[in-house]
């Protein structure tokens, strides 16, 4: 089954989104009354970023942050990743990541040119997935 894929130019650089000098910035999924929710397995996927060699952080404080895990059986089977890409460097290591996992997962990818912002989210088979951030590589030089 094709992956569910959405792609958003918007005008807002004030949300969240790729943080200068970082390849791959973790975005809150949730905010719960001005406290940013990220999911928990967002510290074990920074890890396995960074020993890619990969700049990656979240984009508020750990300090300030709340890792909950996904409630119910539909999340429960969903990895969800909300991330500002800041460059080709990490938009290539979250395939990687995405390549050693299987189920179901959601990405919400951000990416800013400078000019424009872009919400990509691209929701399927961990395979699937990657197969269309491919597609949808807003840094390779050719058109695709």
């Amino acid at each position: 089954m094709s992956p569910k894929v959405s792609i958003v130019a918007t005008d807002s650089h004030r949300d969240p989104g790729p943080r200068p000098g970082a390849d791959v910035t973790f975005l809150p999924l949730a905010d719960d009354d001005g406290i940013p929710v990220y999911d928990e397995s967002t510290p074990d996927l920074i890890q396995e970023l960074q020993a890619a060699g990969a700049a990656v952080d979240t984009w508020h404080p750990a300090r300030e942050c709340e890792f909950v895990s996904s409630r119910g059986l539909v999340t429960d089977a969903l990895l969800q990743i909300g991330v500002g890409i800041g460059s080709s460097a990490g938009w290539y290591a979250l395939q990687t990541l995405l390549r050693r996992r299987g189920g179901q997962v959601r990405v919400v990818a951000i990416f800013d040119d400078g000019v424009q912002r872009r919400r990509a989210e691209v929701t399927g088979e961990a395979a699937d997935v990657v197969e269309a951030l491919e597609k949808l590589d807003p840094f390779s030089s050719e058109p695709s």
